[in-house]
């Protein structure tokens, strides 16, 4: 693996590629990829107090959409693979953020694929964009510092 494909990525959460997610030719399927992304953010924007449902499953005010995605594949993933899904925030705006993905197999820490996607912070009650939290550069740093390796 090239780690300079890794760089700068400091969370990451963990899974592990079921038989349900692999397709006929018998490797990962290209949706899977998607999915194990949504579940990084998912992961993520809970640990930055940001997820959709709020204090005992309320829902929040404000959420992210998601209006831009892409997947690179890199290698074949397979069933049992042992997988790290590497996220990090790349940029951050006015109303939206640029995330990177990186899904790694663990015991060869070859890439199978890299991903980006733009998450816009919504008003849920509008549907329309809105500013970030203004202390949202501060928890990034704070959340992301429990993970250095």
């Amino acid at each position: 693996m090239n780690f300079s494909e890794l760089e700068g990525f400091r969370f990451y959460t963990s899974a592990k590629v079921r038989f349900c997610e692999t397709d006929a030719n018998g490797h990962m399927s290209h949706l899977t990829s998607v999915i194990y992304m949504e579940q990084a953010r998912c992961e993520y924007m809970n640990g930055l107090g940001l997820f959709f449902a709020g204090p005992g499953g309320a829902p929040l005010d404000k959420t992210f959409f998601i209006v831009n995605q892409s997947v690179e594949y890199k290698s074949q993933g397979h069933f049992n693979d042992n997988l790290d899904i590497y996220m990090k925030i790349n940029r951050i705006g006015k109303s939206s953020l640029d995330l990177h993905y990186a899904i790694v197999k663990r015991d060869t820490q070859q890439v199978v694929s890299l991903g980006t996607s733009t998450g816009v912070y919504v008003d849920v009650h509008t549907q329309k964009g809105t500013p970030l939290p203004g202390d949202l550069a501060s928890r990034i740093e704070q959340f992301e510092a429990g993970f250095l390796q």
